[in-house]
């Protein structure tokens, strides 16, 4: 029922901005430009923004060079402001929060189950394996053309947002959807090299960093790494070059929560969870410290100094570990 009511809502109106979370993963931009692709094709005016630049690994996909940066101010004719991949209004800058606020009619298409419901139409599974599945949903709902552009965005979404189909939450239906995606025309070697095979070389840079600093504590059951305020300019990376880190501590043996605490050197830690096991819900973790997500996959944005921070967080961790044992 709840697509057929966005359906609607959509129908309705005829001037949308789409976005999502500053530092975009693959969800948010597969999602932003499927969205976006799939109301034009139902002849309407769109405009997709981000704080942030789209990431180069995903640059390839048609549309992209039309996610602009968020403008100062909400255009006047702009009637609906929709966010797609976002959990919490607080993962928009505070100027967008401001022009979200300002939108005549707000939607919040998301997946993630610690959600906050901040819009005026909340459209959110807290099941789904990323908030692309629910844009695929949206699109069968209305009855548009599932194109080869729309399917590769989605591909992207749902890809990058199940590890590959890698994590437990891809389930028999999300297979069902990537299959479809691949009918409509989805080069599935192509994509998947693009994204995870032409990997920059300062990439390589922050992975040796983590593997050489990494710490692992309480028998092998849980790894983290701290980057500190000016280590990426020590390094010569970019803020590209630092998403995903967790994942390179995560796949050791015997792991079971893997962080990665980052000083945004604005006075604010970035810190990315991952847990390896059901039991170990790490976005409990992350709500008692103000972040949110999946309960494999989570993120806290806290104010520092990292050391306080980091201990704070690693507190938590230890006791949920603890109490596994």
């Amino acid at each position: 029922m709840m697509y057929q009511e966005l359906s609607r809502t959509l129908q309705q109106h005829d001037h949308f901005a789409v976005i999502s979370h500053f530092r975009p993963d693959g969800d948010a931009i597969g999602s932003t430009l499927a969205l976006g692709l799939l109301l034009r094709s139902l002849g309407k005016k769109v405009l997709m923004w981000n704080s942030d630049p789209v990431p180069q690994r995903y640059a390839f996909l048609s549309g992209t060079q039309d996610i602009l940066p968020v403008p100062d101010d909400m255009p006047q004719d702009v009637q609906v402001m929709i966010c797609v991949d976002t959990g919490d209004i607080k993962r928009l800058n505070q100027n967008v929060q401001n022009i979200f606020n300002k939108a005549p009619f707000t939607i919040n298409i998301d997946h993630h189950h610690t959600n906050t419901h901040y819009a005026q139409l909340n459209v959110v599974e807290g099941g789904a394996a990323a908030c692309g599945c629910m844009i695929y949903k949206l699109l069968r709902t209305t009855g548009a053309e599932l194109s080869r552009e729309i399917a590769e965005a989605l591909y992207a979404a749902i890809s990058t947002d199940t590890g590959s189909f890698q994590y437990s939450s891809t389930t028999p239906e999300v297979m069902r959807i990537a299959a479809e995606l691949i009918e409509a025309g989805v080069d599935v070697g192509d994509i998947n090299r693009r994204i995870y095979q032409e990997v920059p070389p300062t990439c390589f840079i922050t992975q040796r960093e983590v593997l050489n600093n990494m710490v692992i504590e309480e028998n092998g059951t849980i790894s983290h790494y701290s980057m500190p305020a000016g280590r990426k300019a020590e390094l010569g990376v970019g803020m590209e070059d630092t998403k995903d880190l967790v994942d390179i501590i995560r796949v050791m043996q015997g792991v079971k929560v893997a962080a990665i605490f980052e000083d945004l050197e604005d006075g604010r830690i970035r810190v990315s969870l991952r847990s390896k096991d059901p039991a170990i819900d790490v976005s409990a973790i992350a709500g008692m410290h103000g972040g949110g997500g999946h309960c494999m996959a989570s993120g806290i944005r806290m104010r520092g100094p990292l050391e306080e921070a980091r201990e704070a967080v690693l507190n938590s961790i230890r006791t949920a570990v603890r109490k596994l044992s």
